[in-house]
């Protein structure tokens, strides 16, 4: 495995970018953040995102001497696209990018469309993980879906659109385009789907700064990477969820449209050693006016 650490950056980027190069020649674009000599936290970001989605942790993360490395999945942002067939498979890239850049002991966090490959890589990993974070996360739905309830959006995302070649690509170009040509029409667009709760949080100017920076760079290089995570979500994971025997907390919350609650809630039942920390009246954005909350949990972890 070639474990060579890049530090060439693509003009436009910005001073915190680097790229690890693997064995098989693709790059994997990530950013740190944090205190250089902290704690290691592993980060992965939600569909469709990039690197960029973890600069809101900067502050808190030196506060607390955690150092967060933030790696994107293939095809967003830096990193080369490859198509992945299971989810473990997929998860895969992170135990390479884990060896790389020399992570032994980490906590392992994993938002909205990060939290299925969180899940796999701590399946991977189990004995490097002192803890993994699900924020929001999406769930086995595949597994699940006959067992709980699931809005009419959801049901037309996570099995027409995600199933479909043709409506996965018609989707996520729109989508791009519009993130990339008219980002305000695009956000408050969110605005519009997202719970009541949400909302304060996604007019702060920090977050909303954030989260366009983060959509745009991680749908530049095009939709395969979105295409890829969908389609992953869609189909089941392949993994002995009862069987990952890592201490756990998902933290969800109770008024989320953007992903379905109840395979959240699922995915906390089933794994084993998992405490479910339910946001009352939260949304699904609740944790970027709150990150503190999941660092204060991961530092605990580390420390312990």
């Amino acid at each position: 495995m070639d474990r060579i650490v890049t530090t060439d950056r693509p003009a436009g980027s910005d001073r915190t970018s680097r790229t690890v190069r693997l064995a098989d020649g693709r790059r994997i674009g990530y950013a740190e953040y944090g205190d250089p000599q902290g704690a290691s936290v592993l980060a992965i970001h939600g569909t469709p995102g990039s690197r960029f989605m973890f600069a809101l942790t900067d502050k808190a993360a030196r506060e607390r001497g955690l150092r967060i490395f933030a790696p994107e999945r293939p095809g967003y942002g830096l990193s080369d696209f490859r198509r992945k067939d299971v989810l473990l498979q997929a998860a895969g890239d992170f135990r390479v990018f884990a060896e790389a850049v020399g992570l032994r002991r980490f906590a392992l966090i994993g938002v909205s469309g990060g939290g299925p490959y969180a899940v796999a890589a701590a399946a991977s990993m189990a004995e490097r993980v002192a803890l993994l974070a699900l924020i929001s996360p999406v769930g086995p739905i595949a597994e699940c879906q006959s067992k709980i309830r699931m809005s009419k959006l959801h049901r037309f995302i996570f099995t027409r659109i995600g199933r479909s070649r043709q409506s996965g690509a018609a989707f996520f170009w729109s989508l791009r385009h519009v993130v990339r040509y008219a980002p305000d029409i695009a956000y408050r667009g969110l605005m519009q789907r997202v719970a009541p709760a949400d909302r304060s949080v996604l007019l702060r100017g920090e977050v909303k700064a954030n989260l366009q920076a983060a959509l745009r760079e991680g749908l530049r290089p095009g939709i395969a990477g979105a295409r890829q995570d969908l389609r992953l979500f869609c189909t089941p994971w392949g993994l002995k969820l009862a069987e990952i025997d890592v201490p756990t907390i998902i933290w969800q919350g109770s008024d989320d449209t953007i992903v379905p609650s109840g395979a959240a809630y699922h995915l906390a039942e089933t794994l084993p050693n998992c405490r479910l920390d339910v946001i009352q009246g939260g949304g699904h954005y609740w944790v970027f006016g709150e990150f503190h909350r999941v660092l204060d949990a991961a530092q605990a972890a580390l420390r312990a």
